[in-house]
């Protein structure tokens, strides 16, 4: 599970970074304010939940293939498969986030 915990807060600092910049960047470009405001705190608040992820994982013990071999490979399953869906999830969000900038941009001139 610590695997898990790590990767998926890593993936959810870097889309906060990525939706901060993408706002920004837009922000700078000609946008509204009123609408840029909110994704960059929702920005923050993935920055802010994906370092806490990455703390509580930290924390969470590891299991060592000659302890228990059977909870070691679920486990090594289950991060697998989380960090797969963590990478799709955080990839859906910067593609959402970029084709609304590229809209509001669009249709703003």
């Amino acid at each position: 599970m610590r695997r898990i915990w790590i990767a998926c807060g890593w993936v959810l600092f870097v889309t906060g970074v990525v939706l901060i910049l993408m706002m920004g960047l837009a922000w700078i470009g000609g946008a509204e304010a009123s609408r840029i405001i909110t994704c960059i705190v929702m920005g923050c608040l993935f920055m802010a939940l994906g370092r806490d992820f990455i703390s509580r994982g930290k924390y969470f013990p590891t299991y060592i293939p000659s302890d228990n071999s059977e909870v070691a490979r679920e486990d090594h399953a289950a991060a697998r498969r989380m960090i797969i869906q963590a990478i799709w999830i955080g990839g859906i969000i910067i593609l959402v986030v970029a084709s609304l900038v590229g809209f509001w941009m669009f249709f703003s001139m």
